[in-house]
């Protein structure tokens, strides 16, 4: 919200009126959306496979009788692990990986003008 409230102005500016506002367009400088040529089922199937893998190597790094990383490597491994999810599954669907991520910045943009389009575009809810 402090963002949006900083540039509220500029994204006037760009949206081309006072209060106009069009999703993704600037929505999408908050929440994520997927690309034009995307199906449903492969951005379900795109988060639902970055978050799998998340979740599969975080348990694996600290479960100790897994030969865990050196001490302090921990936040290193799991940088390494955000940074090649996001390589590997961020350009299509945005590199929300968690749902947490993205719900939050749906719903401000919901209530600062953007509408139900923020969560129904595309019918890709």
């Amino acid at each position: 919200m402090l963002v949006f409230a900083n540039y509220f102005h500029a994204i006037d500016v760009f949206e081309g009126g006072k209060g106009r506002r069009s999703t993704p367009g600037t929505a999408s400088l908050f929440a994520t959306y997927s690309l034009s040529y995307l199906p449903s089922a492969n951005c379900f199937f795109d988060e639902f496979v970055g978050a799998f893998i998340v979740i599969l190597v975080v348990f694996a790094v600290t479960d100790k009788r897994n030969n865990p990383p050196a001490p302090g490597m921990v936040p290193v491994a799991l940088f390494i692990l955000i940074l090649g999810i996001g390589a590997a599954f961020g350009m299509q669907t945005g590199y929300a990986v968690n749902p947490a991520r993205d719900l939050g910045p749906r719903i401000m943009t919901a209530m600062m003008g953007y509408g139900r389009a923020v969560f129904n575009f595309r019918s890709q809810y």
